[in-house]
């Protein structure tokens, strides 16, 4: 498959996408995280996690089911652990609202998360070339983070989530080594996308400090996330 600007812009202009646009925007008008934080308020985490629950309809729509109002669970795995892995991301991304006191369980959750998308995108290619980049990359990252964290409880949590973060990148680049589809492209993508958010929460938490950092960061999750939904498109 030969990947190309004008197939890639027709995927982005499915209809159904219009409420991710819409909600991702009045999220950066309403709390301008160009500038700062988001303040730690209920509102905030609502408005925040909008976009990813856009996703969530667009991945259920896409499962392409008869009677979604009778079946509101899709009968493919794939969409079916998509969609959880989407939810519990939202969870993660509402905690992380209140980044100091709620951190560790934002993890657990995005963690929990990334088992989701693990289950979700089948068996990787073991012994493979890939395999063995996306595994000395987690490598190299958590060796990196540990030498700026002091609690060896939370250097436990980083190599928990590190393994499962880079086996899903593993993961979703094997697929579309398989498939070889414009889905499968594109959920790699918001994979590799997803994997540089956190690793910027991570330098900028125990590295050093990232100008404009929670944008940055909002801008690679939520581009993340909508890679990993349009993974569920149907080729």
């Amino acid at each position: 498959m030969e990947v190309t600007q004008e197939e890639i812009i027709r995927r982005l202009k499915n209809v159904y996408l219009i409420p991710f646009y819409v909600l991702c925007a009045v999220y950066f008008v309403l709390y301008q995280p160009f500038w700062h934080y988001p303040e730690e308020t209920f509102s905030a985490a609502f408005f925040k996690v909008l976009p990813i629950f856009s996703l969530i309809a667009f991945v259920r729509l896409n499962a392409e089911d008869e009677n979604i109002l009778q079946n509101p669970i899709p009968k493919s795995d794939f969409h079916r652990f998509t969609i959880l892995g989407l939810i519990f991301s939202s969870i993660g991304d509402a905690c992380l609202i209140a980044r100091e006191t709620m951190f560790i369980p934002g993890m657990l959750f995005f963690a929990i998360a990334q088992a989701w998308y693990l289950y979700a995108l089948g068996p990787g290619s073991k012994g493979s070339r890939l395999q063995s980049i996306f595994y000395l990359g987690g490598v190299g990252t958590f060796l990196f983070m540990e030498s700026g964290i002091e609690s060896i409880f939370m250097k436990f949590l980083i190599l928990i989530y590190t393994v499962l973060i880079f086996t899903v990148a593993w993961r979703a680049a094997s697929r579309y080594e398989r498939e070889n589809t414009y889905p499968a492209f594109l959920g790699f993508v918001g994979i590799l996308l997803f994997t540089l958010s956190d690793f910027l929460i991570g330098v900028n938490k125990w590295k050093f400090y990232i100008p404009f950092s929670e944008c940055i960061v909002m801008m690679t999750y939520y581009g993340g996330q909508f890679g990993i939904a349009l993974g569920s498109l149907k080729e």
